[in-house]
Protein backbone atom coordinates (compact mmCIF):
# COMPACT_ATOMS: atom_id res chain seq x y z
CA UNK A 1 0.00 0.00 0.00
CA UNK A 2 1.26 3.53 -0.99
CA UNK A 3 1.13 6.09 2.14
CA UNK A 4 1.70 9.48 2.07
CA UNK A 5 4.92 10.00 2.99
CA UNK A 6 4.83 13.27 5.22
CA UNK A 7 2.66 11.66 7.30
CA UNK A 8 4.93 8.87 8.51
CA UNK A 9 8.05 11.75 9.07
CA UNK A 10 8.33 12.78 12.55
CA UNK A 11 8.16 16.79 13.46
CA UNK A 12 11.33 17.59 13.20
CA UNK A 13 12.61 15.92 10.36
CA UNK A 14 13.15 17.98 7.68
CA UNK A 15 13.27 15.34 4.40
CA UNK A 16 11.52 17.48 2.30
CA UNK A 17 11.59 16.36 -1.90
CA UNK A 18 13.59 18.80 -3.87
CA UNK A 19 13.40 16.67 -6.54
CA UNK A 20 11.18 13.97 -8.17
CA UNK A 21 11.63 11.08 -11.31
CA UNK A 22 8.58 9.63 -12.58
CA UNK A 23 9.33 6.92 -14.64
CA UNK A 24 7.78 3.43 -15.79
CA UNK A 25 10.08 0.56 -16.81
CA UNK A 26 9.40 -2.59 -19.46
CA UNK A 27 10.94 -5.61 -18.01
CA UNK A 28 11.86 -8.41 -20.48
CA UNK A 29 10.93 -11.96 -19.83
CA UNK A 30 13.95 -13.37 -17.43
CA UNK A 31 15.77 -10.27 -17.54
CA UNK A 32 17.44 -8.59 -14.60
CA UNK A 33 17.14 -4.90 -15.06
CA UNK A 34 18.75 -1.81 -13.06
CA UNK A 35 15.78 0.82 -11.84
CA UNK A 36 17.69 3.26 -9.82
CA UNK A 37 21.21 3.31 -9.29
CA UNK A 38 22.76 4.31 -6.19
CA UNK A 39 21.67 7.79 -4.72
CA UNK A 40 23.26 9.34 -1.46
CA UNK A 41 21.04 12.01 -1.89
CA UNK A 42 17.82 10.00 -2.08
CA UNK A 43 14.73 10.16 -0.18
CA UNK A 44 12.05 8.47 -0.65
CA UNK A 45 10.99 6.05 -3.55
CA UNK A 46 8.14 4.09 -4.61
CA UNK A 47 7.45 1.25 -7.01
CA UNK A 48 4.65 -0.43 -8.62
CA UNK A 49 3.63 -3.41 -10.51
CA UNK A 50 1.94 -2.87 -13.39
CA UNK A 51 1.92 -6.25 -15.00
CA UNK A 52 -0.16 -9.07 -14.60
CA UNK A 53 2.54 -11.34 -13.05
CA UNK A 54 5.18 -10.52 -10.28
CA UNK A 55 8.00 -8.66 -10.26
CA UNK A 56 10.86 -9.22 -8.22
CA UNK A 57 12.42 -6.55 -6.41
CA UNK A 58 16.38 -6.27 -5.63
CA UNK A 59 18.24 -3.99 -3.05
CA UNK A 60 21.37 -4.63 -4.77
CA UNK A 61 22.80 -4.77 -8.34
CA UNK A 62 21.01 -6.87 -11.21
CA UNK A 63 23.69 -9.59 -11.13
CA UNK A 64 21.77 -10.34 -7.96
CA UNK A 65 18.45 -10.58 -8.86
CA UNK A 66 16.44 -13.89 -9.36
CA UNK A 67 12.95 -14.54 -9.31
CA UNK A 68 11.24 -14.83 -6.07
CA UNK A 69 14.42 -13.89 -4.13
CA UNK A 70 13.38 -10.53 -3.34
CA UNK A 71 10.75 -8.21 -2.17
CA UNK A 72 8.15 -9.89 -4.67
CA UNK A 73 6.01 -7.28 -6.11
CA UNK A 74 2.08 -9.16 -6.75
CA UNK A 75 0.27 -7.45 -9.96
CA UNK A 76 -0.79 -3.66 -8.96
CA UNK A 77 1.04 -4.33 -6.11
CA UNK A 78 3.66 -1.96 -4.43
CA UNK A 79 6.87 -1.34 -2.68
CA UNK A 80 8.21 1.97 -0.74
CA UNK A 81 11.84 3.08 0.71
CA UNK A 82 10.85 5.85 3.31
CA UNK A 83 12.79 7.55 6.49
CA UNK A 84 12.27 4.30 8.06
CA UNK A 85 13.36 2.31 5.60
CA UNK A 86 15.51 4.41 3.92
CA UNK A 87 17.81 2.42 1.18
CA UNK A 88 20.00 4.33 -0.95
CA UNK A 89 21.80 1.74 -3.55
CA UNK A 90 20.92 0.09 -6.56
CA UNK A 91 17.25 -1.15 -7.07
CA UNK A 92 17.09 -3.67 -9.49
CA UNK A 93 13.87 -5.64 -11.39
CA UNK A 94 13.20 -8.76 -12.33
CA UNK A 95 10.13 -11.19 -13.54
CA UNK A 96 9.43 -14.66 -15.41
CA UNK A 97 7.21 -12.24 -17.93
CA UNK A 98 7.24 -9.29 -19.93
CA UNK A 99 6.04 -6.75 -17.24
CA UNK A 100 6.05 -2.97 -16.38
CA UNK A 101 6.93 -1.13 -13.22
CA UNK A 102 6.56 2.17 -12.21
CA UNK A 103 8.38 3.82 -10.14
CA UNK A 104 9.14 7.15 -8.63
CA UNK A 105 12.67 9.15 -6.98
CA UNK A 106 13.01 11.58 -4.70
CA UNK A 107 15.90 13.34 -3.86
CA UNK A 108 16.82 15.87 -1.41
Amino acid sequence: MINNPGAILPESSDSGFIKCNNDEIAIPKNTPVTVLNGNGKRTYAAFINNSLSDITLVLEDKTKAAINKGIVLKPNGSFEITSINLYKGKVSVISAQNSKLSFVECSE
